[in-house]
């Protein structure tokens, strides 16, 4: 399995498919973000994902990356748990306000950094709170709490997403309550669920490390066709098999399983790092991560 394809099929991180599957989530997560770093950063951005897992509240902050790392709460109703913001935001916000070069701030201490993006930090989480309508009682937006101090105990659906700023890819990384997700997925959500069979507690074996360590084969798939065993038998090294209909922007990507090679992805060809790719289309088909998890 090729290093593209691994980091792709991973960073679903044994998050339920009712929230992978939950498009107006994603586009509203991507959408709040996008607008808080066009409003930090006075530029204009698009984001895009790049991994999504889940985290236990005891391992959260062992399981957040970045550079500066914010914790929250909020009472009666968590939502927004923690923040992280890379060194590249930091620099360009730090500049923004000192009307300095970004440049000159790239080494600037990381305390002075860290108590500078405090507001900013906060106002994501605002506007998180706000997009998602998850004000605690009486519209109280979250709380900003030192992550040595933060007192949480559920499970977290931990995002990154990933912005081009003149050439520059900046991350923005949320801890968001894992509950309140699935709650979100609404009746639609519970649907799905029913549909596949598949429990949280189920769900939860993914990230066991029996399950975590263990392999499967992949193979991507470009085009298939029928042959009868006459024309099958005839083949022989050299011979040109014609590809008529092919796309190769709608490729299948299959798992072998006990029962066979089944498809589980859609998938696109394409280029990372100079080197050939696969890049996924749709999410992992739910039947699979339930045979996986069984």
């Amino acid at each position: 399995m090729s290093a593209v394809l691994r980091k792709k099929l991973e960073s679903s991180g044994g998050v339920p498919p009712r929230v992978v599957q939950n498009t107006a989530f994603w586009k509203t997560l991507e959408r709040t973000i996008s607008a808080w770093i066009e409003s930090v950063l006075e530029v204009e951005c698009q984001v895009r994902l790049q991994s999504r897992e889940t985290s236990s509240g005891a391992a959260l902050a062992d399981d957040l990356f970045g550079a500066y790392v914010y914790g929250f709460h909020t009472p009666g109703q968590d939502f927004v748990v923690a923040v992280s913001i890379d060194n590249l935001v930091a620099s360009r916000v730090a500049a923004k306000k000192l009307k300095q070069a970004a440049t000159d701030l790239s080494e600037a201490p990381p305390l002075f950094l860290q108590l500078l993006l405090e507001q900013p930090a906060k106002q994501l989480s605002d506007a998180l709170t706000r997009a998602f309508e998850r004000t605690g009682p009486d519209g109280v937006l979250p709380v900003l709490t030192p992550m040595s101090g933060l007192d949480y105990e559920g499970h977290c659906l931990l995002v990154y997403v990933l912005a081009d700023l003149d050439g520059q890819a900046v991350r923005v990384g949320v801890a968001l309550d894992l509950e309140t997700v699935l709650a979100m997925a609404g009746a639609g959500g519970e649907k799905a669920s029913g549909r596949t069979g598949l429990s949280l507690a189920k769900l939860g074996r993914l990230t066991q490390p029996r399950v975590q360590n263990s392999t499967v084969q992949l193979r991507v798939v470009l085009d298939r066709l029928p042959m009868n065993i006459a024309d099958c038998a005839r083949l022989e090294e050299g011979t040109v098999i014609t590809l008529p209909g092919t796309d190769r922007a709608k490729l299948k990507v299959t798992a072998e399983t006990v029962e066979g090679p089944v498809d589980i992805a859609d998938g696109e060809l394409g280029v990372w790092k100079h080197r050939r790719a696969v890049r996924l289309k749709s999410p992992i088909d739910p039947t699979f991560i339930k045979e996986v998890s069984a």
